[in-house]
C-alpha cells in the first residue's frame, strides 16, 4: 500500500514538471525576452534586454526594451507597440525607435509618413519625435535583433555581425540597412488599406 502512495504521489509529481514546463514554453512563446549585445554609433557596445508580447500570426504586439546607459541616468525601459529597431546616442542624446506590424498598430501610431516612429529620452521618459529629426548616422540601419531570438544565451554582437535577420518584403525590401523610400513607400500602402492618408511624423 505504501509502495502505490509512493507511486502515486512519484506520478503526481512529474504530471506537475511536465505541466510547469509546457506552461513555461507557452509563456516564452507569448513573451520571448532575451539579452544582447547593441553596438552603438559612437562605437561603445552595450548589452540590453529584450521583451516581445509576440503571436505568431500577427508578430510583435508589444515590447520592452531596457537600456542602460550613462545619458539615462542607468537602466530604463522603452516600452512601445513596435517592434524595436534602434537604439543610439548622439550629442549626449538617447534616440530609438521602431515600426509597426500590421493596420492596428498603424492606425494607433497615426499612419507615421516614414512607417517607423522615433523617440528621444527627455530626462524623464522617451517621448515621441518626428522620425526625421532623429540624426542621419542614427537612422541608418538597425541595431537592435528584430527576430525573435529563442536562444537562452547571450545573443553577442558576433552572432548578429555574422547573421542579420533575412531580408523581408516584395514589392519593397526590409534588412538591416534602412532604405528610407521603401518604408515610406510601405506607409503609403498601409494608409491607403484603411482609406487614409499618412499624416504623422
Amino acid at each position: 500500500m505504501k509502495l502505490k502512495s509512493m507511486m502515486g504521489m512519484a506520478l503526481l509529481a512529474a504530471a506537475a514538471s511536465v505541466l510547469a514546463w509546457g506552461g513555461w514554453a507557452l509563456y516564452r512563446e507569448r513573451y520571448p525576452s532575451w539579452y544582447e549585445e547593441v553596438r552603438l554609433s559612437d562605437g561603445r557596445i552595450i548589452t540590453i534586454h529584450q521583451k516581445r508580447s509576440y503571436h505568431s500570426h500577427y508578430g510583435t504586439l508589444q515590447s520592452w526594451v531596457t537600456i542602460n546607459l550613462p545619458e539615462l541616468g542607468g537602466k530604463r525601459v522603452w516600452y512601445s507597440r513596435l517592434r524595436p529597431q534602434r537604439v543610439d546616442v548622439v550629442d549626449g542624446k538617447v534616440y530609438v525607435f521602431g515600426k509597426p506590424a500590421g493596420i492596428t498598430k498603424n492606425q494607433y501610431y497615426r499612419y507615421p509618413k516614414n512607417f517607423m516612429v522615433g523617440f528621444v529620452w527627455n530626462g524623464a521618459d522617451f517621448v515621441r519625435i518626428p522620425f526625421l529629426s532623429i540624426p542621419e548616422r542614427a537612422r541608418e540601419e538597425e541595431n537592435i535583433y528584430p527576430c525573435i531570438y529563442t536562444q537562452l544565451s547571450l545573443l553577442t554582437i558576433q552572432q548578429k555581425d555574422m547573421q542579420w535577420c533575412p531580408i523581408t518584403g516584395d514589392r519593397w525590401k526590409f534588412g538591416k540597412t534602412i532604405k528610407l523610400e521603401d518604408y515610406q513607400a510601405l506607409a503609403n500602402f498601409y494608409a491607403g488599406l484603411d482609406n487614409g492618408t499618412t499624416h504623422s511624423d
